[in-house]
């Protein structure tokens, strides 16, 4: 970098570039929407179902369960495959199975086992995307930009953590639990969309004969996560 020209950055930095902005705005309202689903199945369990405190317990770890079951394979698998297609597929998924709980509580046909699975596919979505995510960015950006794109990421996610409940209780208290799950599915919708105008090219990862296979590479995580935790 000695002799490489000094170029200043533009004002808004990484914002000036559209595809950052679309994969920013996704990102972004995908998180806002998994931060809303943690507090407004709950919600739902007690206006709609008048679920007691053991069964809201069970449901606010669904949501999180995934975490634990299939992060480190999901990371291994991610690794493989296209990152967009399967972030879109994890936002409309997510948006599909938000909008069937309105519809079950108007229809009068909601159930605990029916909140229960969809907290579980969220869950699901959200550690596909979240994975995705982290690794995408650096299709979109160059190295020049990489680490202010990942900061405006961060920073976002952590915004995204602490405005979330506030909004779905803001929702809730305004409308009803039921309407702010379906404002909820609205999020994971428009946040499809932003990443499917993405036009930078996204190449299928070359398979690489060196690479461990799938197995071995969630062992090898298993036991690191072991090796740390003792």
């Amino acid at each position: 970098m000695n002799g490489a020209p000094h170029w200043p950055r533009p004002r808004w930095g990484v914002f000036t570039q559209p595809d950052f902005r679309l994969l920013w705005t996704g990102e972004t309202v995908s998180g806002l929407g998994n931060s809303i689903t943690v507090v407004a199945l709950p919600l739902i369990a007690v206006e709609v179902l008048d679920a007691n405190s053991t069964a809201v317990g069970l449901l606010a770890a669904a949501v999180w369960l995934p975490w634990l079951l299939v992060g480190l394979p999901v990371g291994a698998w991610v690794d493989r495959i296209r990152k967009r297609p399967l972030m879109i597929a994890c936002d409309v998924l997510a948006g599909t199975a938000l909008a069937s709980i309105p519809l079950a509580a108007w229809l009068d046909a909601l159930t605990f086992q029916h909140l229960v699975v969809v907290a579980l596919i969220c869950g699901t979505a959200a550690v596909c995307f979240s994975t995705a995510y982290h690794s995408y960015i650096r299709i979109v950006l160059d190295g020049r930009d990489l680490l202010e794109g990942n900061a405006k990421l961060q920073g976002s996610e952590a915004a995204t953590q602490v405005a979330g409940p506030g909004v779905a209780g803001l929702l809730s208290q305004t409308f009803g639990a039921v309407t702010a799950l379906m404002a909820d599915a609205v999020t994971f919708l428009i946040s499809a969309v932003c990443l499917k105008r993405i036009s930078v090219a996204e190449l299928v990862p070359a398979l690489d004969e060196e690479r461990s296979p799938l197995r071995r590479q969630i062992r090898e995580g298993l036991r690191f996560c072991a090796g740390t935790a003792t």
